[in-house]
């Protein structure tokens, strides 16, 4: 572990910015660490979900990590964009691929914590909404 020393006036600011957020100092300071010094990736945001940081495709709710499992089931960058989510564009399915290289073991370990079908139903309940889930699975038609 590394330690960054910082002046006493920085430091009360990250203490308040994380009680304001429930968070600790060291949480916020990593964060906003990652936010600067980590390159950029234009089609990519982390945000905060279900108490989890979560990279995903900025103005959706498309996770990096569902990117990542379909090119893992075999799908390509095109087959995605054009079949699978078509309102994604290659450069944002590339992007998240990058992203997912430049931070390939906190993708992986989210992909094994969601790795389960209560998962799945829980995503497709907040991407699509009661109605949509209903729908979808066909409890409702």
């Amino acid at each position: 572990m590394s330690v960054i020393h910082i002046s006493e006036t920085t430091y009360k600011w990250l203490r308040s910015k994380a009680a304001a957020i429930s968070q600790t100092p060291d949480e916020v300071a990593d964060t906003l660490l990652r936010q600067q010094l980590v390159p950029q990736h234009a089609f990519i945001e982390v945000v905060e979900k279900s108490n989890r940081l979560r990279a995903r495709i900025k103005r959706t709710t498309i996770p990096v990590s569902v990117i990542v499992r379909y090119i893992q089931l075999g799908e390509t960058p095109e087959t995605i964009t054009q079949e699978v989510i078509p309102h994604l564009t290659l450069a944002q399915v590339h992007d998240a691929l990058s992203y997912y290289h430049a931070h390939r073991d906190e993708i992986d370990e989210e992909i094994a914590l969601n790795n389960d079908e209560i998962y799945w139903r829980n995503y497709l309940r907040e991407s699509l909404g009661e109605e949509g889930y209903l729908k979808i699975t066909g409890q409702v038609t």
